[in-house]
């Protein structure tokens, strides 16, 4: 029996799917081989209600027959109105942030939505200064971004939002190609620092704030140090080295755009470091051995898709290879992997090997992810996609 609604005085039905499979655990993505057919065709996107083979409840998803991941869970109960749970569950995800880690003392970029982790399948929701940018990776989801939106813009006034679309997950789910965002510029603040942001431009959302609290730790350690960033973007991890005291900051990126990013920001900072336009394994083959007490390796996500893990892990591991060898007696390399498809095991493999190639010992001082903003989904490890090393090289 479907599940029924009220709707202008009418009485709409909630849909209901079956599983082909016995579901024992809770990972909220299922691929259409899995579904049996509906009884009558579905428009994608539409919210359903989901039983498994043995007509046990499942909970609610988006369905979306086009897709090959063509239903993703957001609720283990009947959701009758989508639209009000998931403005309720904004609220809750707001409020995590705001009051319980009180991230607005420390910065005002954060992460309000991290798609699963917090119950919203396919989108990603960042607050950065004034700019609130959405990226949807879900037919479903896409279709409840209005209201979400009025409320956003009643809690945070005078902000605007962007809304960006992954392309690849967009052909995938059979989405319309949204215009072109116009672009916002702002300002963030974080931990005392602040940062020139062009909101919806760039990697990801426009900032990264998933490293905010990898920053901090690095400026930690930097005190005295010779420090190299290298693929620096606006210069984070460079500016938090000078403002823990380096000695020497040297930040260098691929993307001249990035570049010119990172020297404004140190100007407005009122900081001195050294900004240069150069690929990361070029600069550590030509780097002097030793001359370099503090390595920073953020390359960006090089596995978009599980077929290009070995590659991809085998140019991770001639990247941390480099690093490892160059970086003096006793100095430390903050490493890290932004890919989803890599985990963390296989992240440490890759350092074990690279340190083999080396030939030098290596130890992990501590490994670390996202910050708190970016809660993993114990059931959809998927969500936790960023892996942070810091080593100690002897």
């Amino acid at each position: 029996m479907a599940s029924q609604k009220k709707t202008g005085g009418k009485t709409a039905r909630l849909p209901e799917l079956r599983l082909k499979i016995r579901v024992n655990g809770r990972h909220p993505w299922f691929y259409r081989k899995m579904i049996g057919k509906p009884e009558t065709p579905l428009p994608a996107g539409t919210p359903a209600k989901v039983r498994d083979r043995d007509g046990r409840l499942v909970g609610t998803g988006f369905y979306n027959p086009r897709a090959e991941l063509a239903l993703r869970m957001f609720s283990d109960g009947v959701v009758e109105d989508a639209k009000a749970h998931f403005v309720e569950a904004l609220r809750l995800a707001v409020q995590l942030r705001e009051q319980t880690l009180g991230l607005p003392k420390i910065t005002d970029a954060y992460r309000l939505i991290h798609a699963e982790g917090d119950g919203f399948p396919g989108l990603v929701l960042d607050r950065l200064g004034n700019a609130i940018v959405a990226q949807v990776a879900s037919l479903g989801m896409k279709e409840q971004l209005e209201p979400l939106g009025e409320w956003l813009l009643r809690h945070y006034q005078n902000s605007r939002l962007v809304l960006l679309q992954d392309k690849d997950w967009a052909e995938r789910e059979g989405m319309d190609k949204l215009p072109r965002p116009a672009v916002v510029t702002t300002t963030v603040r974080e931990h005392g620092l602040s940062y020139a942001v062009e909101a919806g431009t760039g990697h990801k959302t426009g900032f990264f704030a998933d490293q905010r609290d990898n920053r901090l730790l690095l400026r930690q350690f930097a005190k005295g140090r010779a420090v190299l960033d290298l693929c620096c973007n606006s210069g984070g991890f460079a500016m938090n080295a000078v403002a823990g005291g380096a000695a020497k900051v040297i930040a260098a990126d691929l993307d001249e755009a990035m570049v010119e990013q990172t020297r404004h920001n140190a100007a407005t900072n009122k900081q001195r470091l050294t900004a240069v336009h150069g690929d990361a394994f070029d600069l550590l083959r030509e780097a002097q051995l030793g001359a370099h007490d503090l390595i920073v390796l953020d390359p960006p996500k090089w596995v978009f898709h599980k077929d290009e893990i070995e590659a991809g892990l085998a140019r991770y591991a001639d990247l941390n290879r480099l690093g490892i060898e160059k970086v003096a007696r006793g100095g430390l390399v903050l490493t890290c992997s932004c890919s989803g498809s890599v985990s963390e095991d296989q992240f440490l493999r890759m350092l074990r090997d690279a340190a083999a190639m080396a030939r030098r010992d290596v130890r992990v001082l501590t490994l670390r992810g996202a910050g708190a903003d970016h809660p993993v989904a114990l059931e959809c490890q998927e969500t936790r996609y960023l892996k942070v090393a810091l080593l100690q090289v002897r």
